[in-house]
């Protein structure tokens, strides 16, 4: 059977970021601009020296298949936020961003945090099935200018990690 595990992100992982980061179908679905090695050199130290943030590589046996980020760690409200998630196109519908998110779930919960939330694109339908499938719900839409200097409408989803409630939102984007 495929194991699905998050590991820390590490300067060795430098390169793994910027080749994922630079595939054109990564980029256009998430409306991202080229970046360079030095800049995710530079970002690892950062998230390295950050309290506030955690980077992980998604292994699927063991090799490096994407990338999950979450922010809002010391936030006195105990809401945590997933900045970014990354999967390879060729391990699309495996069900390895579902379990990567519950990973991270599961961590939040025993971390004592009360809610997790997320930004995605409102017309990315996959990325937006995966995290309902995890239970969240969209509670907000928005327009914003995106890296790539396109305006999107954007939907932040959330989800209650205790009690299951709802967050006070609906389902908003078609």
């Amino acid at each position: 059977m495929n194991k699905i595990e998050l590991k820390i992100v590490s300067e060795m992982d430098a390169s793994f970021l910027h080749s994922v980061m630079n595939v054109n179908a990564i980029l256009d679905a998430l409306n991202e601009v080229p970046t360079q090695l030095n800049d995710w050199n530079d970002a690892i130290k950062e998230w390295n020296a950050d309290d506030d943030e955690e980077d992980f590589i998604i292994k699927y046996d063991d090799t490096p298949v994407g990338w999950i980020g979450i922010n809002g760690l010391v936030s006195d409200n105990k809401t945590a936020y997933i900045k970014m998630i990354v999967i390879l196109s060729d391990y699309h519908s495996k069900g390895i961003g579902y379990h990567a998110i519950n990973q991270v779930i599961e961590m939040l919960k025993q971390r004592n945090y009360s809610k997790i939330a997320l930004y995605t694109d409102c017309d990315n339908f996959k990325a937006r099935a995966c995290y309902g499938k995890c239970g969240f719900i969209v509670t907000k839409i928005f327009k914003d200018e995106m890296s790539n200097g396109k305006i999107v409408d954007r939907c932040k989803m959330e989800m209650n990690l205790y009690n299951n409630l709802d967050v006070g939102g609906e389902l908003l984007c078609g």
